[in-house]
């Protein structure tokens, strides 16, 4: 073993106290925090302009805020953000929902649990028309739009 190459406790301790490259790790973060709160506020923007401030599946106008959840807007990923991270931002993986049908399209019809309470289905760009379903308690679709 050659110890003549070794660095010394000096040269050791001086590459600890060497400074930094780039921002200190707390600034880091919080720069990077910053930054995926820019992307997901102009992810929900792009989707609120493309589907004009209006629910995909009814076609009214909805809000960015308010009391009455069929008036309160909502995107929504169609392909969940724990399955595809890569389209977190994708515009076209996004949907302008109000918040009742968002939270319809997460409940089981009570008898036929394999169906949603509300689903919709059409290409993967969802810029494209979609074909938005209610069901009832039983499964049997009650109203269908496309839109």
């Amino acid at each position: 073993m050659n110890w003549h190459n070794a660095p010394s406790l000096q040269d050791l301790q001086a590459q600890r106290r060497a400074p930094q490259k780039g921002l200190p790790a707390v600034l880091e973060r919080k720069a990077r925090k910053k930054s995926k709160k820019e992307l997901a506020d102009a992810f929900r923007s792009a989707v609120w302009e493309r589907d004009k401030f209006r629910s995909r599946a009814t076609g009214r106008p909805v809000f960015k805020s308010g009391d009455d959840w069929s008036k309160i807007g909502e995107v929504d990923h169609a392909i969940p953000r724990s399955l595809a991270p890569d389209r977190l931002y994708d515009v076209a993986n996004g949907i302008l929902l109000s918040r009742e049908e968002n939270r319809l399209r997460k409940v089981a019809c009570i008898q036929m649990p394999e169906y949603q309470r509300f689903s919709y289905t059409g290409p993967d760009d969802r810029g494209e028309p979609q074909t938005f379903t209610w069901r009832d308690d039983t499964g049997r679709i009650t109203k269908e739009r496309i839109g």
